[in-house]
């Protein structure tokens, strides 16, 4: 003959507690800004052109800024991984970017994210 197994409760309080703190970790973790650099809200002046017409370049401001990259205001609407030119106005050689994204805002005008391509930006003299 064979005997039923005997069910027992057992506590499990401690695995659920690890359940809801590690469930909190993710959570956490998928609001992380996961930039590597900090960016600085540093306005700089600068001019954004067009590869295509690099003439018709628009006198600008960053938002806020890092060795990669910035976030620049913008009159027109760049497609993600158009390649603009950003130039200081205080004269420094254009320094070619990629667009990373295209934010329209609700006065108008567009938040801009660019990376650069190659070797780090110096913003400060």
């Amino acid at each position: 003959m064979v005997w039923p197994k005997k069910i027992e409760s057992v506590d499990n309080s401690n695995e659920e507690a690890g359940y809801r703190s590690t469930r909190q970790k993710i959570i956490r973790l998928k609001s992380f800004d996961a930039r590597i650099e900090k960016r600085d809200p540093l306005p700089v002046q600068v001019y954004l052109a067009s590869l295509e017409e690099p003439r018709a370049r628009e006198r600008t401001v960053t938002e806020d800024v890092s060795p990669h990259g910035a976030r620049v205001l913008s009159s027109r609407y760049w497609q993600q991984g158009e390649v603009p030119l950003l130039t200081l106005l205080i004269g420094k050689y254009p320094k070619h970017a990629r667009v990373v994204y295209c934010i329209p805002q609700p006065n108008g005008g567009y938040c801009v994210g660019i990376k650069f391509e190659g070797s780090t930006f110096k913003w400060h003299a």
